[in-house]
Order: C-alpha cells, then structure tokens, then sequence
C-alpha cells in the first residue's frame, strides 16, 4: 500500500514536470488517461489516483464529459488564507494593511519593468473600470483587472500568484465603500495616477500613489 501511495506520488510528479515541459497554460487541457499511462509508462489505475492528488492541489481540475485541465489559477486555493473563517470585525482592515506592505512595492517593480503591451493592457483595464464606476456599476472585476495586470507587469511569477490573495481585499473593500460619497471619484483618481507613473517608469511615483490608495482604503473603512 505504501509503494503504491508512493508511485502515485511519483507519477502526480512527472504530470507537473509534463505540464511544464510542454509549457501547458491554464485552461489547457491534458492527454487522456490512456495516453498518459503510454506517456508514463504506468497503469491507468495510477495515472488516475495521481490526477486525483493534482487535483487536491489544485493543479488540475476535472470538467465531466470534457477532460482533464491545468486550473485557470494553478496551486491557488480559493481561500488560501481561511479568511472564510476569521472574524469578520477587523478582517477588512487587515486585509488592506497586507496590501499597504506589499503593493507600493509591486507597483514601484512594474513602473521599472513593465512593457508596452503590459501598459497597453493596463490602460485598457483603467478604461473599463472608469466607464463602471461613472456608469455605477459594479467595479470589482474591473478593478481587480487593472491590479492583476500591475502584478503581472513586475515580471516576477510569484506577485502574479500573490495578488489573487489581494483581490479579497478588493473585493470586500467595494462592498464596504460603494456607497460613500466620492469614493468612486477618489478610486478612479488613484488609478490613474497609478498608470500615469507606471506608464513614465517613475518607481517612486508608482509607490507612492498606491500606498495612498490603499491608505485611502483604510481610512474609508475605519470610518464606518
């Protein structure tokens, strides 16, 4: 039983290196079970119990009827950090203190690294969360665009799968503040100073404005 758990183990392994070898993206979906056990060279029995722990780890996931797929955010869980279960009082203004220490920060890296495609896609995201705020939409989604976008303009993979954390923050932060008074205005004025500094690879800029973003944040949610 134990050498079984363990060629699993071994196997789930060699389905992570095939996923990186053949630069399989997320939403790309994995030969069946078959040709894997031929790839492999082991039973199906065992390619199916190392999906099974791929898919524990949120590596893969599987779509009935469809296949086997690498997960849209791989070894991301929903909620990494069990904010579900924390007290609800104070989770908010938690939150945004994490972003306070890490943003400014990834903002300063994407104002230094960022290409022109990163800053074309970052200006397209500002645009459409410009026309949800003044339209009175719901601007979470496009919001957590433009942030995803600065994270991925660092170039650092590991930011990338950080802000995902992150975006709880904003999530709640526009249940919390959609109703203030200016605050919109206020989120839509960050932004774009935001853009403006990564835009002119101005690091200190780019810090700057998003650590008063975020503090603005704060400041809203300490009011209530």
């Amino acid at each position: 039983m134990f050498d079984k758990v363990l060629l699993s183990e071994k196997v789930a392994n060699n389905v992570k290196n095939l996923i990186i070898d053949n630069e399989l993206q997320p939403g790309d979906k994995l030969p069946n079970e078959i040709q894997l056990s031929k790839i492999l060279n082991v039973s199906r029995s065992t390619v199916r119990e190392a999906i099974k722990i791929l898919v524990s780890r949120n590596i893969l996931e599987i779509k009935r009827g469809k296949g086997t797929f690498v997960c849209e955010k791989p070894g991301i869980a929903t909620d990494p950090l069990g904010v579900t279960f924390m007290n609800k009082k104070d989770l908010l203004l938690y939150l945004f203190e994490t972003r306070l220490i890490i943003e400014p920060e990834i903002a300063a890296l994407a104002a230094k690294r960022a290409t022109e495609k990163n800053v074309k896609a970052l200006e397209e995201a500002f645009v459409k969360m410009k026309k949800d705020i003044l339209e009175g939409k719901d601007h979470t989604e496009t919001d957590m665009d433009f942030h995803n976008i600065i994270a991925k303009s660092s170039q650092n993979p590991i930011i990338k799968r950080i802000v995902p954390i992150i975006n709880d923050s904003i999530k709640e932060g526009y249940l919390e503040t959609k109703d203030i008074p200016e605050s919109g205005e206020k989120v839509i004025s960050y932004h774009e100073k935001v853009l403006e500094a990564i835009k002119n690879k101005d690091e200190k800029a780019a810090r700057q404005h998003m650590k008063e973003h975020v503090e603005n944040g704060m400041q809203e949610i300490r009011k209530k």
